[in-house]
């Protein structure tokens, strides 16, 4: 059996050698560090390039510096919660794609897929939730012809 393996810079190059190129930046927007940290390696070794934040107003000042293809946001943070962060960023990036991810209530209101999608977002993923259910959302959500990794 072959395996895929890292470049340096954590590019996957598979096992037949050809290079890959990644053509979707996701930034991971969640105030849990663990949660956080398991979606953007879940994505990362799907061949997305991904950054994070821990914060709304993190993520809000990391979009303006460098725009993402596709932000993944937690709806229920402190501070600027994922409605107003998805809120902001869709006004400053009309075109961008999101994901909502929460595994509970926003501001006590039960309906936090709801409220996300009224806001502009592609989808809503009810925490907790599979890699592959993840990853299929993900491929939904992109872009057509901008997902994953393809062939250079």
């Amino acid at each position: 059996m072959k395996y895929w393996r890292l470049a340096p810079g954590r590019q996957r190059i598979p096992p037949d050698g050809r290079k890959l190129e990644t053509m979707i930046e996701v930034l991971v927007v969640d105030d849990d560090a663990l949660m956080r940290g398991l979606v953007a390696e879940w994505l990362s070794e799907a061949g997305y390039r991904v950054r994070q934040a821990e914060s709304g107003a993190k993520a809000l000042r990391m979009l303006r510096s460098r725009p993402a293809g596709l932000l993944i946001t937690d709806m229920d943070m402190p501070g600027r919660d994922g409605a107003q962060t998805l809120d902001e960023a869709r006004r400053m990036l009309p075109g961008l794609s999101v994901i909502a991810i929460s595994g509970g209530a926003l501001d006590g209101r039960q309906n936090w897929a709801a409220t996300a999608l009224k806001l502009g977002a592609a989808k809503a993923l009810a925490k907790p939730f599979e890699r592959q259910a993840l990853l299929a959302t993900v491929k939904k959500v992109v872009p057509r012809g901008k997902s994953g990794a393809v062939r250079v």
